[in-house]
């Protein structure tokens, strides 16, 4: 086991730490309806949901970025690929969604 104050250790709970925000930001689309598609309700029609994002990630990326956020976190700052492999799962996490949706809506037209 690693010491909490080993770099890979704090790495990987900012790792861990980011990739549950970007899945928020996924679900927070796939969630906005219960049945219907994002692709049918729009992506800009509740401008708050943006609002509470830019919120969220400017936070993520000084808790990720920032010493203060590394010191009060016990965070450690990550590579930019890895954040680009974290947002595959977010939009991966929106398809499966929208997969269920889909089948949703045509096992009740039967």
């Amino acid at each position: 086991m690693l010491p909490s104050d080993n770099i890979l250790y704090m790495q990987a709970t900012t790792a861990c730490l980011t990739a549950i925000i970007i899945s928020q930001v996924g679900n927070v689309f796939a969630c906005r309806s219960m049945r219907e598609s994002i692709f049918t309700l729009g992506f800009f029609t509740n401008k708050l949901i943006f609002i509470g994002i830019a919120v969220e990630l400017i936070l993520q990326l000084f808790i990720v970025y920032h010493p203060w956020g590394n010191a009060v976190f016990g965070t450690y700052p990550i590579s930019y690929n890895l954040w680009f492999i974290l947002l595959i799962f977010g939009v991966i996490l929106l398809f499966a969604e929208e997969l269920r949706k889909y089948s949703s809506r045509k096992s009740v037209d039967f």
